[in-house]
């Protein structure tokens, strides 16, 4: 795990802000507070507010994500506490965000130039910074990107098979869920060469040799690569013309359909949670599980051959780690790619793991590595 330094014993407020819901971790760098708002889509949210040994608070939350940020202030201010910085997740793959850095007036003003290329994003995260310098205007503002970890992919992992002048005009690979493989490096220091499946709301799989990325699934955004729960992943670009051409020319309308309604939910009827498509006795549900597995399973043997060796597979994410069926049916079709499994006893994860391959589901902490970004960024 990486050290902080002594000195560095401000204050910092990580805001991670997904689709449904905001997380919260205050540290000094130890962690002194930490709040977990879910469900921002529903009339109701739940809070859990969890404080160094103190028993965890549990609420509900009306409002929104108006209500959001409000709510994470008043569990620091009724704690006497007041952050030096305040960290903000941006996953919108932007150049002005190569590394995580200060924000100012005009690095923002820029970044909101830049929400019509991440509409699902970037102008909820940077409605959530701003809530946030209204509740602490003394506070320096720091963006993390989330694909920060990726930026040191080897060019052949980074370039798109277009012309030169789309991938002048930032075409490019950009990765997802890079806070998550850090958070997996930084507690995984042993790893020579692994691959990170993360599997939640949205799914990526990483190769990383020797701390550093080698290959990522997603492109520009986390819609791209494997299914996740309500994005299609990776699909022939026909595909998409044929369905903006089927809209009437709705660009915004496919976009909508690809990112809210398709890959898991488009195959079993709207269904997202994966516990009750395992439970589900039906025909849809089965196929959005065959079809989820079979494309993570091959996203895995992919990465494999980025790799000079793989030591350790790991899962991540609500459903990696939370799934271990999930999990036993991916190693399942991972067998043939170690000799010897055919002759071990036990579950698909345990004949891996004879083989020498490391199996392990790890919840990751974002907030945590957002943290050390940000005191690395802003020295003090």
């Amino acid at each position: 795990m990486p050290t902080i330094p002594a000195g560095s014993r401000r204050l910092v407020l990580s805001l991670n802000a997904g689709s449904t819901s905001l997380k919260a971790a205050l540290r000094d760098p130890a962690l002194r507070l930490h709040v977990d708002i879910a469900g921002l889509d529903r009339d109701e949210a739940s809070v859990t507010v969890d404080g160094t040994g103190a028993p965890a608070e549990r609420a509900l939350l009306h409002g929104g994500w108006p209500a959001a940020v409000p709510e994470i202030a008043d569990a620091v201010a009724r704690r006497g506490l007041r952050p030096a910085l305040v960290a903000h997740r941006i996953v919108h793959g932007s150049a002005l965000l190569p590394a995580a850095r200060r924000a100012d007036d005009a690095l923002l003003s820029r970044l909101h130039a830049e929400e019509a290329l991440d509409p699902l994003h970037l102008p909820r995260q940077l409605a959530v910074a701003e809530e946030a310098r209204a509740c602490w205007p003394d506070a320096a503002v720091v963006l993390v990107p989330d694909g920060g970890f990726h930026a040191r992919l080897p060019h052949e992992a980074v370039a798109l098979p277009l012309p030169a002048g789309a991938r002048a005009a930032g075409l490019r690979r950009r990765g997802s869920h890079g806070l998550a493989v850090q958070s997996v490096v930084d507690t995984l220091p042993g790893m020579a060469s692994g691959v990170v499946v993360h599997l939640g709301s949205g799914c990526s799989v990483t190769a990383v040799e020797g701390g550093a990325p080698r290959s990522t699934t997603t492109t520009l955004s986390p819609a791209g690569g494997v299914p996740s729960l309500t994005r299609s992943g990776d699909l022939d670009p026909e595909v998409v013309l044929r369905l903006v051409d089927a809209d009437g020319g709705s660009v915004a309308g496919v976009r909508e359909l690809l990112t809210r309604r398709s890959g898991v939910a488009g195959l079993s009827g709207g269904r997202t949670d994966v516990r009750e498509l395992l439970a589900a006795d039906d025909g849809a549900a089965d196929l959005a599980l065959r079809v989820f597995v079979r494309d993570v399973a091959m996203a895995v043997a992919g990465a494999v051959t980025t790799l000079d060796g793989w030591d350790t597979l790991v899962f991540t994410g609500g459903i990696g780690v939370h799934s271990a069926e999930i999990r036993e049916r991916v190693c399942a079709r991972l067998l043939s790619l170690r000799p010897g499994t055919a002759r071990q006893p036990g579950i698909p994860s345990e004949r891996l793991a004879a083989t020498g391959l490391r199996v392990l589901a790890v919840a990751v902490d974002e907030e945590a590595v957002m943290d050390r970004l940000t005191r690395a960024a802003v020295p003090g």
